[in-house]
């Protein structure tokens, strides 16, 4: 395995990026054969995606039971998603619900079904500009923005490709004030998340 250089001069081939070393490369992102090192995450942050990730996940099963396993999802967290291959784009959601695919199968785009970013001081126009635009040109139905503080999720905001049109459609946002559910949708199945499945620290 290589070590990344702190310079690039010229773009590289996704097989040169799975090359880096897996602990590094955890730390890296790939835009048009760039890498780029990927925003600063505190714990809090890194939490609500995990949080979200789990909701995420019981909804999944739970429609795995309602199609007697005929439709399978599974959630990750900060996992490489190849949004296409030339020039090489990757970018590492902080959650991400997909349809199940093997083990040694490569996570793409058309494998995705919503990808959540949490934002920060760091990230917000990382997530809300360009991270955005990679998503909806891939084709990744739904993006979720999450905002929050030091109980958890205090915002999401929705938004999806509608009729097949790029860029996104703001659908909706809530507001941890609104009440307790912070998401409740139909696409691409039923989800229902309560906010108070997404605080930082949950209750005992």
């Amino acid at each position: 395995m290589t070590v990344w250089p702190e310079q690039q001069h010229a773009p590289i081939t996704w097989e040169m990026f799975l090359d880096i070393d897996e602990d590094i490369r955890r730390e890296l992102e790939i835009v048009d054969g760039y890498v780029i090192p990927r925003e600063q995450r505190g714990r809090d942050h890194q939490k609500v995606g995990t949080r979200l990730s789990l909701a995420l996940e019981r909804a999944a099963v739970d429609q795995m039971r309602r199609t007697g396993r005929g439709e399978c999802f599974e959630t990750n967290t900060e996992v490489d998603v190849l949004l296409w291959e030339v020039p090489p784009t990757a970018r590492k959601p902080d959650a991400v619900l997909h349809r199940c695919i093997p083990e040694f199968e490569q996570l793409a785009a058309q494998h995705v079904l919503i990808a959540v970013e949490v934002l920060s001081t760091w990230s917000e126009r990382r997530d809300r500009v360009h991270k955005m635009s990679d998503y909806a040109d891939a084709g990744i139905p739904h993006y979720w923005l999450v905002r929050f503080d030091k109980v958890g999720a205090l915002t999401i905001e929705r938004y999806a490709l509608t009729g097949g049109s790029k860029p996104y459609t703001h659908i909706g946002t809530t507001h941890r004030d609104m009440g307790k559910v912070a998401v409740n949708v139909t696409d691409p199945f039923p989800v229902e998340i309560l906010w108070e499945d997404l605080e930082t620290s949950p209750k005992l």
